[in-house]
């Protein structure tokens, strides 16, 4: 008796590319319910090489995707801190999605910074439009330009990272949070969230940075 392996292979793969499927569109579907209760528009993935704008570093910029709402509020509520005395910083923030969820909690200030006019424009149209029931951070703002040209404020501060770039600007990013540190010894959190490789590249592997927390989309670091 033989059996055709490779048409067993070809059939698990045609399987799992269903379920993926399937799973894309529920998400999908989430996306938009929670945007249409919300008044706003934060689903989609947009390739940032395809948006109609310049700078230097475009073609470090990865697409454009948002979590699951009940993701980010998670991550967001295992941060131990007194949420009144740190800025969130939502580094390539895209359309805000996360920005409208770290509203939620009571941070002294939100910033987005997010370098494709475009995008910026919808996050800042969402702060306006949103319709929320429970926000307890008002002052939020969406700045336009490249992370890479932002100064750190010297106070204490919770940076959140989608996977927005390359490596190796990820790396030029790192080396600023660095420079603004010693310069200003504050406390200093990261949130990166990604594939598990991509978190251990981004800041596991730095001896600079402790894990405080992780789970299946989210990694938490403090600055040692």
């Amino acid at each position: 008796m033989t059996t055709n392996r490779g048409g067993s292979v070809k059939s698990r793969a045609a399987s799992n590319a269903g379920l993926k499927s399937i799973l894309r569109r529920v998400n999908n579907a989430r996306c938009e319910a929670w945007d249409l209760v919300h008044g706003v528009d934060t689903c989609g993935e947009i390739p940032i090489i395809d948006l109609d704008f310049q700078s230097k570093n475009k073609i470090a910029g990865v697409e454009y995707q948002s979590h699951h709402p009940a993701v980010t509020r998670l991550s967001l509520t295992a941060l131990a801190i007194r949420h009144e005395d740190y800025t969130f910083i939502d580094v390539g923030c895209g359309k805000g999605r996360v920005l409208l969820l770290a509203s939620e909690f009571p941070f002294r200030k939100i910033v987005g910074l997010e370098f494709a006019p475009s995008l910026a424009e919808i996050a800042k149209r969402n702060l306006q439009n949103y319709r929320r029931s429970r926000q307890r951070c008002s002052k939020i703002e969406v700045i336009t330009g490249d992370a890479l040209e932002y100064e750190l404020e010297p106070e204490p501060q919770v940076l959140y990272f989608y996977s927005p770039f390359l490596p190796t600007t990820l790396d030029q990013f790192a080396k600023r949070i660095e420079y603004s540190h010693q310069r200003s010894p504050r406390d200093l959190l990261v949130m990166f969230t990604g594939a598990p490789p991509m978190r251990e590249r981004a800041f596991g592997s730095r001896p600079q940075y402790e894990r405080l927390w992780r789970d299946r989309y989210m990694d938490i670091y403090r600055h040692r």
